[in-house]
Parts: C-alpha cells; sequence; structure tokens
C-alpha cells in the first residue's frame, strides 16, 4: 500500500492536509449516522440476501475490498458485494467501463442496479465515507488526475461520498472524468444542508429508476 500512497505527497500539499472539521462537517455526520442506523434493519437485511445470493449464484467471495483515498488523502479499504469472477484482482492503473472488468452472471445484475454498493454504508458508519461526497479515487488515479486537472485535488478536503452531485447529474461509471470534477468542486463550494438533502432526494429518484427499468 506504501508504495501507491507516497507519490500523493507532492499534490496532497496543495490542499490543507489536516482541515478542521466545519460547523457542517459536524452536522452532516450526524445526519449521516442517524440515516443509516434508522434504516439499518433495511439496508442490512437487503445486504444479507444479496451475499447469500451471490454465493449460491457465482459462488464466493461475497466481499471485494479495494484501497481508496478519503479525507486528507487518508487511505482506506471500501468494501463492495464482488461483481467479478473469483480470480479478478485488481491493480493499480485498472479504469472501469462496460466492458471492463468482466462480470459474473449475478455481478452484473448487481452493478446495474448499484446494489454492490450496499456495503458502503458500513464505510459511513466508520467515519471513513459521508452518504453525500465526491466518490473516493484509487490512489493511482487520484495522482494521476490532480496532474492533469486543475483543483482535482481539493475533493480531499471532504469526506467521500456514497453518492454525490456528479452521480445525482449522471456523470457516473465511466463518463467524462472532467465534468465530474466540475460537479465535484461545484458541490465543495455549496455544501450545506440544502445540497445535502437535495443530492440524496435526487440520488434515491435515480436508483429506484434504475431498478425498475434495467433490463
Amino acid at each position: 500500500m506504501a508504495s501507491h500512497i507516497a507519490p500523493l505527497e507532492s499534490f496532497l500539499t496543495s490542499i490543507e492536509r489536516e482541515a478542521a472539521p466545519s460547523a457542517w462537517d459536524t452536522l452532516q455526520r450526524a445526519c449521516d449516522i442517524l440515516l443509516v442506523v434508522v434504516n439499518a434493519p433495511l439496508w442490512v437485511a437487503l445486504l444479507a440476501i444479496l451475499a447469500i445470493s451471490k454465493l449460491l449464484i457465482d459462488g464466493g467471495p461475497a466481499f471485494f475490498r479495494h484501497v481508496r483515498l478519503g479525507r486528507n488523502g487518508q487511505p482506506f479499504v471500501l468494501y463492495k458485494i464482488r461483481t467479478t469472477p473469483r480470480e479478478f484482482e485488481a491493480q493499480p492503473n485498472d479504469w472501469s467501463d462496460d466492458r471492463f472488468p468482466e462480470r459474473t452472471r449475478f455481478g452484473s445484475w448487481l452493478r446495474q442496479r448499484d446494489l454492490d454498493e450496499i456495503p458502503q454504508l458500513w464505510n459511513v458508519l466508520k467515519g471513513e465515507m459521508s452518504l453525500i461526497g465526491p466518490r473516493p479515487e484509487m490512489p493511482s488515479h487520484s495522482e494521476l488526475f490532480s496532474c492533469r486537472i486543475p483543483g482535482y485535488a481539493q475533493r480531499l478536503t471532504v469526506l467521500p461520498g456514497l453518492t454525490g452531485l456528479a452521480q445525482a447529474r449522471g456523470w457516473r461509471g465511466n463518463t467524462g472524468i472532467r465534468p465530474r470534477t466540475a460537479s465535484d468542486l461545484e458541490y465543495l463550494a455549496r455544501r450545506g444542508p440544502r445540497m445535502y438533502f437535495q443530492i440524496l432526494a435526487k440520488t434515491a429518484a435515480l436508483e429506484l429508476r434504475r431498478a425498475f427499468l434495467v433490463d
């Protein structure tokens, strides 16, 4: 892990490495915990059903772990339900799109509906992520994009999110990194209670539409 994190020092100096939480950061954390805990009976039951289904249909392992960068450039282990074959191991420079990596039968169904992301609610409870914020990237991608896109490193001044303004606008997956970054920077400039709940509502509407319309 250290070999991937060390080069990040050069661009992390462009942000306030140990930025103190603002009043909204504290309130946002409280909102995250409240929403995740109140809805725990629903998402924990759904996660158990999906994990068991994954094991029965595709075999194990049920979960996938991957290092991403969090607030102030701190690495953390992100969790997902595994959608790839058992033998697949993510590499530092991998970039997911519609053809890569290969998906299992049940994994394709999960990915089309974003249901593989549910385990990240555990990352939210641990304080490594928020419900709302820029999506976390791999260390190598953060280093590359920070060199090419002005302001990209500023995304690391806040907790990464399960969803964000870019995703609520449809900029997700393998869409262009520049419009996604522009939306992330807009989020940083405007974030607060109103935007937090607007993004939650928009994301919920999009995910419900995907759940019922995806073949």
